[in-house]
């Protein structure tokens, strides 16, 4: 016992002394300090962005998003570059040159971008109404062949229908397994694909309802539309998530308005180069610029919200375009009644 006791003291001592070893060599690492900053992170499209310099530089490459934008062999203060062309929301820019040591130097740095649009109000005419299950926790809504289908959430009684217009009634159900939330819908080339809300699964369905397939994904299924063969899918976010049919990732957007990104994206309907979007938990459809990411105008739906529905609990959800007739159909959750609308400001639609 009294050899153990001088052995645990050497041992003490000796991981003291690589303790302290290791704290002298972190300190001696020295943080290098950026040659190029941004006076701020955020600005909008159509800004001239200044890029301050700590020092003089030569031989300047600017890039965004991987693309040089500017060249510079000497700079002694600030360079700018437009941002005209620009989508909104988060952008790299990588800034490259030679310090005044002659000594090479690469700066990346984050910057946000809001749209330079202030969306204007889009006015509707409401041109009927038709019966909707008010069982219906309506979470996807679509027309395909001019037939109407819904998908439906919450645990234990999501579904997928396929809808008789004029009388509210279920065709067709397929009730998805107790485990699974349902949400969103699409229909792409006679297949159904359904989303599910924290499960990260999309199933896709022959148009006898028969599953074909399922496809992962890892963050929240909200709502679901597509572009030819393009699924466009959002999360709750603002983010829309492109996918192809195969559910192999393409690319994404980041939707914005004037103030900043637009949040909440819930149900999407594309039309004409536009997404309409559900924004949870309001009464407003926003229409989307797909090339962009702008939010270019705004639906209040207030208006044809049913007399005995508490809008707080059983928010407005569901967009289907019926192309041949020009017209949107949009609901809410568990709403008794579905409405066929069109939009008269033509000048934004």
């Amino acid at each position: 016992m009294k050899n153990i006791i001088p052995i645990l003291l050497l041992a003490i001592i000796c991981f003291n002394c690589k303790q302290e070893k290791k704290a002298e060599n972190a300190s001696a690492v020295e943080e290098i300090p950026a040659t190029a900053v941004l006076a701020k992170s955020r600005y909008t499209v159509g800004d001239s962005v200044g890029i301050g310099f700590a020092e003089k530089a030569t031989e300047v490459n600017i890039s965004l998003d991987g693309k040089i934008v500017l060249k510079e062999q000497l700079i002694t203060d600030t360079l700018r570059f437009a941002t005209s062309n620009e989508k909104t929301g988060w952008h790299q820019v990588v800034v490259k040159g030679m310090n005044a040591k002659q000594v090479s130097f690469s700066d990346t740095i984050a910057m946000e971008l809001l749209s330079d649009i202030i969306p204007e109000e889009i006015k509707f005419t409401v041109l009927g109404q038709f019966p909707h299950l008010k069982t219906s926790f309506t979470e996807g809504l679509e027309f395909y062949k001019d037939e109407l289908y819904e998908g439906t959430g919450e645990n234990g009684k999501s579904q997928l229908l396929k809808i008789d217009l004029k009388t509210g009634a279920a065709l067709k159900t397929l009730d998805l397994d107790k485990q699974y939330f349902g949400e969103g819908i699409t229909i792409v080339n006679d297949k159904i694909y359904q989303l599910t809300w924290q499960s990260g699964v999309c199933f896709r369905y022959n148009m006898d309802f028969s599953l074909e397939k399922t496809f992962t994904y890892y963050f929240q299924g909200w709502g679901l539309t597509h572009k030819d063969n393009t699924l466009m899918m959002s999360d709750g976010s603002n983010k829309i998530h492109f996918y192809n049919t195969e559910y192999e990732k393409t690319g994404d957007l980041e939707v914005y308005d004037h103030n900043g990104p637009v949040r909440n994206i819930n149900e999407l309907e594309y039309v004409n180069g536009f997404l309409y979007a559900n924004i949870f938990e309001t009464t407003k459809i926003i229409k989307i610029d797909l090339q962009t990411g702008k939010v270019v105008g705004i639906l209040n739906m207030e208006s044809i919200i049913p007399a005995d529905v508490d809008a707080r609990k059983d928010v407005l959800n569901g967009i289907a375009y019926h192309a041949s007739e020009q017209a949107f159909y949009v609901t809410g959750k568990n709403w008794p009644q579905l409405f066929k609308i069109k939009l008269t400001d033509f000048r934004i639609f």
